[in-house]
C-alpha cells in the first residue's frame, strides 16, 4: 500500500494535507481525489456563484503525482 496526501486549493487558500492515506492502487487515490472535489463542490456552492477547487495529490517523497480541478458557475442570465 501507498500513501498519498491530498493537498486542497480553494476560494480559502490551501489546506495541506500532513497525514494523508493509504491506498491499493493508484486508480482508488484517484477515485479518492476525485469524490473530495465533488463534496467539496457540494458543500460550497450552495453560498457561492463561483467556486474553483484543485486538489493537488503527492506521494510520501512529496512528488506531485496527480492533480484535478473542478470549476463551478452558477449565475442568472435573465
Amino acid at each position: 500500500m501507498k500513501r498519498y496526501y491530498f493537498d486542497l486549493y480553494n476560494g480559502d487558500g490551501l489546506v495541506s494535507d500532513e497525514v494523508g492515506q493509504l491506498f491499493e492502487s493508484r486508480e482508488q487515490a484517484r477515485a479518492e481525489a476525485v469524490r473530495i472535489l465533488h463534496d467539496i463542490a457540494r458543500d460550497e456552492m450552495p453560498d457561492r456563484d463561483l467556486v474553483k477547487i484543485t486538489l493537488k495529490m503527492r506521494d510520501k517523497g512529496g512528488t506531485r503525482v496527480f492533480e484535478a480541478s473542478l470549476t463551478l458557475n452558477a449565475a442568472w442570465t435573465a
